[in-house]
């Protein structure tokens, strides 16, 4: 079986693989440089001084500095953290409505317990909204509890009256 001979470039293919002996028909050398490039002096840096006063240099400045332990917020101000109970609170006023009313008297009582947190905290906790949304919610349930006990009242009443006569 004979194999077809390997492919050789022709001579004027720029991709062709330079000879390592050298003779590469003709070309020797390294590439031609690029016409547009000139190659510049060494660049020396220099300081220039127009007049400046450099960091430090001026009498009674310092430079600024990180920020002071303590205050992990923007601009020295403390970072306020949301207060758990007031998350449990909006988490058990939605739930009530999930779990048929069971979350209403617990949602009540963790808005209370938040918002009554949130003002002794001296700014340094914050969901105050969702507090009242929970306890606000909370009390919507309660509501309708009261609202739908009382109808099925009525209703039993009635058909008890209905079906004695």
């Amino acid at each position: 079986m004979t194999y077809p001979p390997p492919y050789d470039p022709p001579s004027n293919d720029p991709l062709r693989k330079r000879d390592p002996s050298g003779d590469d028909q003709g070309v020797s050398g390294p590439p031609p440089a690029d016409p547009g490039y000139t190659p510049q002096p060494d660049f020396q840096a220099t300081n220039f001084d127009y007049g400046q006063q450099q960091y430090g240099q001026q009498p009674g400045y310092q430079q600024p500095g990180y920020q002071q332990p303590g205050f992990p917020g923007a601009y020295g101000a403390p970072v306020s953290e949301t207060n758990s109970n007031a998350i449990i609170a909006l988490v058990c006023g939605i739930g009530a409505f999930v779990i048929c009313g069971l979350g209403a008297i617990p949602a009540i009582i963790f808005g209370n317990r938040a918002i009554a947190e949130i003002d002794a905290s001296g700014g340094r906790q914050d969901g105050r909204g969702m507090a009242q949304a929970g306890k606000i919610i909370g009390w919507v349930a309660v509501a309708m509890w009261v609202i739908g006990i009382v109808l099925f009242a009525l209703i039993f009443i009635a058909a008890a009256a209905s079906s004695s006569t």
